[in-house]
């Protein structure tokens, strides 16, 4: 007898039913011509079985010889290969089987679907997204410009990249319940003996006992059954007899394949792999990119406008419902096209005094020859000179593209723009022989793009912070705005910035509370913290509108999504995630104390925080401190007789301020460690933790004891209270902000522990509101504080002052005023006392007055940027550089040059905290491909980032001994007369550590 199913070309559209015929021919001897015939078949898909039926068939009107069909409908239950068993057993034991498996397209119960209507149009024009997904979906769309996919196009979301996340049994019995045939000459059980083939050396087993199966050669039903994961009791015969006479030579192959693992899909690529005059300025990269709801239709049409570029725009969608679950559409396409364009190079940036040169191509892609007449527009903030072809119009015929060419030399800071018109000529001049063609419409593109002309030297940044508080009388403070003697021209700036709230700057920059690169664990986290905390204080202040909160939660997302980059397999985080050999206690206890408190905010994965409690408590000691494992990135605890007593308060009070209880054993056992220290300790820093840590188990008689041991050690000056770990302050008192970031540190945690109990004396809120005003003179002109640790802890500290003590603007009047006849008067009431108020500061150098009067209090910041040359200072950091220049006889054409720079660390210690190389790059320049990988070779390198004109290299640290760090820098725009660019090196948590030298390009 025979069974046999015909094949279907795959792979198979989901959702339509397909036809699978079956061929038979039944063996006389195997069943009587009368008798009814049953076909049993088992569908499996996804390892589980999906569909099974019988087919009967009479032979006496069929036959013992013919076909019959099944119809089936594949689905994503069934994809992406499903197999399909068709069995019959007859009446004398006999089986005939026959097994195949198909191809099914890798799809989605909910169906999704994308397309734009017309699929080519012209830029700035309107056109229709047409949407459909299952009724009642959520759909997420994105449109971006194909050249971003070209990036990483291995990233693309595809329905094969959603399969491979998901694991799948490949047929095969688990081991737990596997059948192997014993030979009844010797039990399954074998002892080693001389006869048998010799293990291979490093493969044996430590057992003195070997488990030799038999196996059976060939197929029957019980393979069929086996491969497709089906156990089956039966007395029929669907097994074949084993040969005991050798063992299987497949037997490695067969457990390796059978032992039903969980596999996933195997790599490959992407399926998504790059598949009258109107004025041109708006050049997004991400063009789409929101949320649509899909009504009860199943579709959803929404018109956009296409952007300015003339490009390709790739689209696609996800959507999720209750009903359908997930859908993935296919990416689609949009040409934004004009048949006659003119497109520009430009360099990103150049620095004021340099030339560059610009070009402008006209293409056209119309039929006939055109005469075209291109102009740049002339202006004030830049010289141009004209090449001799760039005077005279052209012509230009189908599939051909003419530039021009202009020397540009910048004379004016800031975003400049440059406008570019051609337009077609109606003229009797020949054009290929004939008159030029000129159309009705789209005779002429105008193209707007800026350019960034920076000042010579580097930006220096100061603030000076105020908070003034009107008692019935005016609050006045004088502001001096003094310029050095070396300051570049023209490069000055000054405003003043008032809110009527202490937080008000922090939520003005939540994405920028520190201007410093984010790019390890511990720094991605000044994105993240934060914002809890000014969501707590506007949430209990009644201040938090749903416009505040979407905007916070959004950079929330954000912000866990990228930190748990970092995080490793067993729980633990580190600053630079798998690429540190061991997770980080400190980082592991800040990353779950922030996780707990935003589950409030956003969706945080609870295994997420269990697996870091887990991996912590692992590292609890007998006496109940944490041990420190992997490097510590905190300044503060470095060094000292102290740093497991600090370590342990930093990890207990993560644990109590996420909610933990008092009595959990992780939280006692740290609180016992840390009772041994409390009144022995002597560092200031770790005295201002534990009265905090005190403070929030309400311990009060050891916060008591800390807070007066802290007291005795307070600077006080005039209405501010701090303190330092410097043994004298400073004897040059500056006005303008330069605060040691320990410092702020230790004065947040001092504050903490000062409000952190069930109420406050008018006393202990005047003491408060002496360290505030300290802390409030501290800070950026963004919100923060010099660095991200002293920034997540002064802002949750000032956080919880102004929810317990602080009296915000009632209504006060803010007058800014200046010597040579500049006022300005400010309002601010409770109603506007989060709207960011900002005034430019015209006279510079100069000297202002703030006065201030009312009831309440407000919150003024006085910000002065100038550039200067790079002052020399190199007593923490020795830097050179050396560069190799590529070739020098072709001036117009763009070359290479290769930087060697040399650093090391020459302050007090060992060695550095985490260390940035920063380099700046000379204007056209920019990184050659390869560079992210060749520096993450080279000694200490942990990441390399390169902005829009920056490369940032993080070092683990550096030490003594010169370190050496290469790479290349290629032109992509000719610029000439180049300025010098920078190298910085410093010490990412002590910033005032830093030195900074020039580079040139040898050939200018």
């Amino acid at each position: 007898s025979f069974l046999g199913i015909h094949r279907l070309n795959g792979p198979l559209k989901c959702g339509q039913p397909q036809e699978v015929l079956v061929d038979y021919y039944i063996d006389p001897a195997d069943a009587s011509p009368d008798q009814e015939i049953s076909f049993s078949y088992y569908l499996i898909g996804k390892g589980s079985l999906v569909m099974e039926g019988q087919k009967h068939l009479n032979s006496k009107k069929k036959g013992l010889k013919g076909s019959f069909s099944l119809s089936l409908t594949f689905t994503s239950r069934l994809a992406p290969d499903p197999s399909l068993v068709i069995y019959t057993i007859f009446p004398s034991g006999g089986v005939v089987a026959d097994k195949i498996q198909f191809s099914v397209e890798m799809c989605f119960d909910n169906q999704v679907s994308l397309g734009f209507s017309p699929s080519q149009q012209l830029p700035g024009a309107e056109v229709e997204l047409q949407l459909q997904a299952a009724p009642g979906s959520l759909c997420a769309l994105r449109a971006v410009d194909a050249s971003v996919l070209l990036l990483r196009p291995e990233t693309e979301l595809s329905n094969r990249s959603v399969y491979r996340m998901f694991p799948f049994w490949y047929g095969h019995y688990p081991y737990q319940v596997a059948e192997y045939d014993q030979c009844p000459v010797s039990g399954p059980w074998d002892f080693p003996q001389p006869l048998i083939d010799p293990v291979p050396q490093g493969h044996s087993s430590q057992h003195s006992v070997i488990w030799r199966p038999w196996f059976s050669e060939g197929t029957d039903l019980f393979s069929f059954f086996r491969d497709m994961g089906l156990k089956i009791l039966s007395n029929a015969k669907i097994k074949k007899p084993v040969d005991c006479s050798h063992r299987s030579p497949e037997y490695s192959t067969a457990m390796g394949a059978g032992g039903g693992h969980p596999e996933a899909f195997e790599s490959s690529t992407s399926s998504h792999r790059a598949e009258d005059s109107q004025v041109r300025q708006y050049f997004p990269e991400t063009w789409l990119w929101d949320l649509f709801p899909i009504g009860n239709s199943g579709k959803e049409a929404v018109h956009v406008t296409v952007p300015d570029a003339i490009t390709e725009w790739k689209a696609m969608s996800f959507c999720t419902s209750q009903s359908r679950g997930f859908g993935l559409s296919p990416t689609v396409g949009l040409t934004a096209f004009k048949p006659f364009f003119v497109d520009m190079t430009l360099p990103y940036s150049v620095v004021r005094g340099e030339s560059f040169r610009l070009t402008a191509t006209i293409f056209s892609y119309l039929k006939d020859c055109i005469r075209v007449q291109t102009d740049l527009a002339k202006s004030h903030e830049y010289q141009l000179e004209s090449w001799a072809d760039s005077q005279t119009s052209s012509c230009l015929c189908a599939d051909e593209a003419k530039s021009y060419h202009w020397n540009i030399t910048a004379v004016k800071l800031g975003h400049i723009n440059f406008t570019i018109s051609t337009k077609i000529l109606d003229s009797n001049e020949p054009c290929g022989g004939q008159k030029g063609f000129v159309p009705q419409k789209g005779r002429s593109d105008t193209l707007i793009k800026p350019v960034l002309v920076k000042p010579e030297g580097v930006l220096v940044e100061k603030t000076h912070s105020s908070l003034l508080c009107p008692k019935g009388k005016v609050a006045s403070e004088s502001v001096s705005l003094e310029l050095p003697m070396d300051i570049v021209p023209d490069s000055t700036k000054a405003y003043v910035s008032v809110l009527g709230d202490i937080m008000g700057t922090a939520l003005q920059n939540l994405d920028g509370l520190v201007q410093m690169p984010s790019g390890c664990g511990e720094q991605n986290m000044v994105l993240f913290a934060p914002i809890i905390y000014v969501l707590q204080y506007l949430e209990k202040a009644g201040l938090l509108t749903e416009e505040i909160r979407s905007r916070a939660v959004g950079f929330l997302e954000i912000g866990y999504q990228k930190e748990l980059m970092y995080k490793h397999s067993n729980g633990s985080y580190s600053a630079f995630g798998e690429r540190d050999r061991n997770g980080n206690t400190w980082l592991t206890a800040f990353v779950t104390k922030c996780f707990g408190q935003a589950q409030k905010f956003i969706f945080i994965d609870p295994k997420n925080i269990q697996d870091a409690l887990k991996w912590m408590a692992g590292n609890q000691l007998p006496s109940g401190c944490y041990a420190n494992v992997g490097n510590l990135l905190h300044t503060a605890m470095k060094g000292g007789v102290d740093d497991e007593v600090s370590l342990t308060a930093y990890v207990t009070a993560a644990l109590l301020e996420m909610g933990m209880e008092i009595d959990d054993p992780m939280v006692s056992q740290g609180l016992q460690c840390l009772k041994n220290s409390a009144t022995s300790t002597t560092n200031l820093y770790t005295q201002a933790l534990l009265a905090y840590i005190f403070s929030l188990a309400g311990e009060m008689d050891i916060r008591n004891f800390l807070l007066k041991q802290l007291d005795q050690q307070a600077i006080i000056s005039g209405e501010s209270i701090h303190w330092s770990q410097k043994p004298t302050p400073s004897s040059n008192a500056s006005p303008w902000s330069e605060p040691a970031a320990v410092d702020v540190e230790l004065t947040a945690y001092a504050l903490l522990a000062q409000l952190t109990k069930p109420s406050l004396t008018q006393k202990e809120i005047a003491k408060a509101t002496s360290i505030v005003a300290w802390l409030s003179k501290q800070r950026n002109a963004y919100g923060g504080f010099s660095s991200t640790q002293d920034t997540v802890v002064a802002l949750q500290a000032l956080a919880k002052y102004a929810t317990t003590a602080y009296r915000p603007s009632e209504e006060i009047n803010l007058v800014v005023k200046s010597t040579e006849n500049f006022q300005r008067t400010f309002n601010i009431q409770s109603v506007n006392r989060l709207v960011f108020q900002k005034e430019t500061l015209p006279n510079v150098p100069g000297m202002y007055t703030l006065e201030a009067s009312g009831q309440g209090c407000v919150y003024v910041q006085t910000v002065l940027r100038y550039n200067i040359l790079p002052p020399k200072n190199m007593t923490t950091f020795s830097l050179s550089v050396e560069i190799g220049k590529d070739r020098c006889e072709q001036p117009t054409s763009p070359r290479s040059l290769t930087l060697t720079i040399h650093t090391s660390y020459v302050g007090s210690r060992s060695s550095s905290n985490m260390a940035i190389v920063e380099v700046k790059m000379l204007s056209g320049f920019s990184p050659v491909e390869g560079t992210n990988q060749l520096l993450l070779q080279q000694p200490l390198v942990k990441k390399v980032e390169f902005g829009t004109d920056t490369l940032n290299i993080y070092l683990d640290e550096l030490i003594k001994n010169t370190q050496t760090y290469t790479f290349t820098i290629s032109q992509s725009v000719l610029v000439t007369n180049l300025k010098p660019a920078t190298i910085k090196v410093y010490d990412y948590y002590l910033p005032d550590e830093q030195a900074t030298i020039q580079y040139s390009d040898p050939c200018e």
